[in-house]
């Protein structure tokens, strides 16, 4: 169940070594969480790692810190008391790293997904934090005193789940806490720089393939593509190069929900959701297998057709656009 986040507070503070993991297939406030986290309990004077599985888009190692995340086999032999999960609704999202819980609950979850199912020991998740480095940056406030560096780590997530302060959950909170990581010395110019400002010819080439694939239905209410295997080997992409895509479908005027179908390897389709107004698309995502929240969500599907694939969210994804589906 969701405990009071003082409750975690006082769980850190008694910890002694700590393993936090994020989810796979990272996002900005994934790879800000788990590295703030850590930077805040070795500031403590703990000893703390970061785990991802997976790798992690490189455009954000151009960050400082970032490099501070491992792999899994890089911790098999680290030996913690404490274990905590941020940004993950959900175990499996933690992909690969699940073993280094050897078959336990973590001690600690933090998240901020509606989705999200109370998987272990002490669970905080709110979904009325439009981040999981906001409810980070709570915690860190009560811990530490915050410098240049601590900053702009926790404010690249704040930023990026935000849509750099353009999204629906961008609350005075975010504008309150923002302010006060630049006036630690956080620089938003440096984070959007490496978050918005990465693109290559090559993705600029699949970028262009993907809108000529482009489907548009329900009086423009709904826009879909797809980004296949075949497509990403003749551009020299990877999958996580198609990942944020899904945001120019739906950048276009009057689009209510957008879909992006990405297949890598051939037989795997990972599926992002996104909407601007009304539709929940966390709904949709949560029935093929993800979750998320109302605005951006997404599933991945193995073993499936990519074609049959688009047939069944699609034919989903008409009935959210009608009111109380």
């Amino acid at each position: 169940m969701k405990k009071d986040l003082d409750a975690v507070v006082e769980r850190l503070k008694a910890a002694k070594r700590v393993l936090v993991i994020g989810h796979i297939k990272p996002d900005g406030d994934d790879i800000s969480s788990v590295v703030t986290l850590v930077l805040i309990l070795r500031k403590l004077g703990k000893v703390a790692e970061g785990c991802i599985a997976g790798e992690i888009p490189w455009f954000y190692k151009d960050l400082a810190d970032v490099p501070l995340i491992k792999n899994v086999d890089d911790l098999r032999d680290f030996e913690y008391d404490t274990s905590v999960t941020v940004d993950a609704s959900e175990l499996s999202r933690i992909g690969d790293a699940v073993e280094l819980l050897k078959g336990k609950k973590p001690d600690v979850t933090i998240d901020h997904h509606q989705t999200n199912v109370g998987f272990g020991e002490i669970d905080f998740y709110d979904s009325a934090y439009a981040a999981a480095a906001v409810i980070i940056y709570e915690i860190g406030k009560q811990l530490v005193d915050y410098d240049a560096r601590l900053a702009e780590i926790n404010l690249l997530g704040i930023a990026t789940d935000t849509g750099f302060f353009k999204y629906s959950n961008t609350d005075y909170k975010v504008f309150s806490y923002a302010a006060e990581l630049v006036k630690a010395g956080a620089s938003i110019q440096r984070i959007s720089s490496a978050v918005l400002e990465h693109r290559t010819l090559n993705e600029v080439k699949l970028l262009s393939e993907m809108f000529a694939k482009l489907h548009i239905e329900e009086d423009g209410k709904l826009a879909w593509s797809y980004v296949s295997t075949e497509m990403l080997r003749h551009t020299g992409c990877t999958e996580d190069d198609a990942g944020g895509l899904v945001g120019e479908i739906r950048s276009m005027y009057g689009v209510e929900i957008a879909i992006l179908f990405i297949e890598w390897p051939e037989g795997d389709v990972h599926i992002s959701f996104r909407s601007k107004n009304y539709a929940d698309v966390s709904k949709v995502a949560l029935e093929f297998g993800g979750g998320g929240h109302v605005r951006a969500a997404g599933c991945s599907c193995k073993g499936v057709d990519l074609e049959e694939m688009i047939n069944k969210v699609v034919a989903r994804t008409r009935q959210a656009l009608k009111p109380d589906k």
